[in-house]
């Protein structure tokens, strides 16, 4: 993406689906499938929905033996193991949990859409949950995405017998690690997983699905803050740079802790030529959000359009200090770093990168720092030679 669009998306990492609604009560999500198909010929798939077959394996594979807990880590086990379904993570793919099924890989929504239906299958009572307070960040094309880690819970912390919370696989029973995770309602999880497919298909230059989603939702669930910032991307991206301003001033009243909707918004008054409010917006954003990580990448990009390239680096120093091992925010820093001709903290972060786990992402962003950086090809200096000491 160019620098004049350097924009916050956020990509809330949250299953849903339709749990089995209390009697007399039609969810929501039901509804909005159903008019959405009618009035906007917009097809929204259920995340929940698996066929009859799945459900079947999973009944003969796991089945209805022991309590609650019990069924839902034998099906943990099922799901993690070679043996099972031995789900893989996948970055940035987030599937309905029947498509989570056929592909045995997803992240950690996949994952947690697939393990709340089947669970469900086996009459095992869980719900959504999502950690709020430590955000995944990453990064795409010059975007800065957030998301909230998504994961599964039974029973409540007061009920430790019970109780349990399985995030990816792992299984925690500890107060500490519920304290993180707040609960997500079906019908509020079902619209932010359709804000995660609007920003799928906004990766993929689906533009126009995207924003069909976003505007649909905006319409009928007007107090979550994820869908009019993702939509206001949209806008800047297909050059709407007013209308998006409009959104952006609104919604920043409407949600003011909410942080990408400030970066959004300097983004759009720079776009239309008003640098005073794009000062107004930034300084009023600083007070709130210096420390956080959404925010200090976008300024170091910023800078590093901007060819203040040690500007851009303490910027994203900033940004790691919140997610330390995030292999693009790493590459980001080292390129920052090495263009400022800071070349010993810029190799630094280089070996951080090249120390981690392989990916195809590790690799890729390591060849495309050899090819703006061919001084990372060179061999080290050799040390110097000892010096002998001489008295008298």
């Amino acid at each position: 993406m160019v620098a004049k669009s350097l924009a916050v998306a956020v990509l809330l990492v949250i299953a849903s689906g339709c749990a089995t609604p209390a009697p007399g009560r039609r969810a929501l999500a039901e509804g909005w499938i159903e008019e959405a198909h009618t009035t906007d010929g917009l097809v929204l798939e259920s995340p929940l929905r698996v066929s009859p077959q799945v459900r079947a394996l999973v009944r003969e594979k796991v089945g209805y033996a022991g309590t609650e807990k019990s069924r839902l880590l034998k099906l943990v086990r099922f799901m993690g193991e070679a043996d099972g379904l031995a789900f893989q993570y996948q970055t940035q793919s987030s599937l309905t949990a029947e498509k989570a099924f056929a592909a045995r890989r997803g992240d950690c929504m996949s994952y947690a859409n697939l393990l709340v239906a089947l669970a469900r299958t086996l009459d095992v009572p869980v719900r959504f949950v999502r950690i709020t307070q430590l955000p995944v960040t990453w990064e795409a094309g010059g975007r800065f995405f957030e998301s909230s880690h998504m994961a599964v819970a039974l029973g409540r912390n007061a009920s430790w017998d019970q109780a349990v919370l399985v995030d990816f696989g792992n299984i925690h029973t500890s107060p500490w690690r519920f304290s993180l995770y707040d609960d997500v309602s079906d019908d509020e999880a079902f619209v932010l997983f359709q804000n995660n497919v609007a920003v799928q298909r906004l990766l993929a230059g689906d533009l126009l699905t995207a924003e069909r989603i976003l505007r649909f939702f905006h319409q009928h669930a007007p107090r979550t803050p994820e869908v009019p910032n993702n939509l206001s991307l949209v806008l800047l991206q297909t050059g709407r740079d007013r209308e998006a301003m409009d959104l952006l001033e609104a919604s920043v009243e409407q949600f003011p802790r909410f942080r990408p909707l400030f970066a959004n918004a300097v983004q759009a008054a720079r776009r239309l030529g008003d640098e005073d409010l794009a000062r107004t917006l930034e300084l009023r954003g600083r007070e709130l959000l210096e420390d956080e990580p959404a925010w200090n990448f976008n300024e170091g990009m910023r800078s590093y359009h901007a060819r203040s390239y040690s500007t851009a680096a303490l910027r994203f120093e900033k940004a790691l200090s919140a997610d330390p091992d995030n292999v693009r925010l790493l590459a980001w820093s080292a390129r920052a770093h090495l263009a400022a001709g800071n070349l010993r903290r810029g190799l630094e972060q280089v070996e951080r990168i090249r120390s981690g786990p392989p990916s195809e992402t590790r690799s890729q962003l390591l060849e495309d720092l050899k090819a703006a950086f061919p001084q990372l090809e060179a061999p080290a200096p050799l040390p110097p030679p000892p010096v002998a000491e001489r008295t008298g």
